[in-house]
């Protein structure tokens, strides 16, 4: 009867908690610092420090369908969270439908090595003047993306002469800038070196539409 060869031991089970700082910072880092602030760093006592770490939240990106349609007050109390975490490192934004011009001032002011700045879906609350009075702090900027906007030319222009730096700038869907307007736009800022402005004159607007139907009430105290 020939030998039987016994089952190889089952390793032993690795402690995930007794990773180095440095490594579990790297491993946030791909996360993400939305997963991290949703809970991934509450795994285990020694986890809790490495989502304190500013690296962690250089860059921002909120617009995960997952997250789209949680509470707007929510979402900017994690925003700003992720800006205060980062203590001044952050470099990419990207928001959907909850960033006001309060948030959005709140970023710029702290975030001083700011490049990339996605916004989607934010109509009543960013653009517009109020938007390029905040921008201006942001002389940084490399990319710039807005998706579904209400912008004039004159405002775009305005934002464009405060980005010296502006490498790549992408508008999809604003509803008033027109072709002509856009071939301008082109000529005085040829140092753009991609500038992709899609418009959609036919847009028809809805003017009974109202703000409130989004929830953009004030910040709740979370995430501190």
């Amino acid at each position: 009867m020939d030998d039987v060869t016994p089952p190889l031991p089952e390793p032993p089970a690795r402690d995930w908690s007794l990773l180095p700082l440095d490594v579990l910072s790297l491993i946030f880092v791909r996360l993400g610092a939305v997963e991290v602030l949703m809970g991934a760093g509450l795994v285990c006592r020694w986890w809790l420090q490495a989502p304190k770490l500013p690296e962690v939240y250089r860059a921002v990106d909120t617009e995960n369908d997952d997250i789209a349609w949680m509470d707007a007050a929510v979402l900017r109390a994690m925003a700003r969270a992720a800006v205060d975490r980062s203590d001044g490192q952050l470099r990419v934004f990207a928001g959907r439908l909850f960033v006001n011009d309060g948030l959005m001032k709140y970023i710029v002011e702290r975030s001083p090595l700011l490049t990339t700045l996605r916004l989607e879906y934010c109509f009543f609350d960013v653009f517009g003047t109020r938007l390029i009075n905040v921008i201006r702090e942001s002389p940084l900027l490399q990319l710039r993306s807005l998706e579904e906007t209400y912008l004039e030319v004159e405002e775009l222009t305005d934002v464009l002469e405060s980005c010296p730096l502006l490498e790549v700038l992408q508008v999809n869907n604003c509803f008033k800038i027109y072709d002509d307007e856009e071939s301008l736009l082109r000529a005085k800022f040829a140092r753009i070196k991609t500038m992709t402005v899609r418009c959609d004159v036919d847009f028809n607007y809805p003017t009974d539409f109202e703000s409130e139907d989004f929830d953009f009430a004030s910040d709740s105290e979370f995430f501190q």
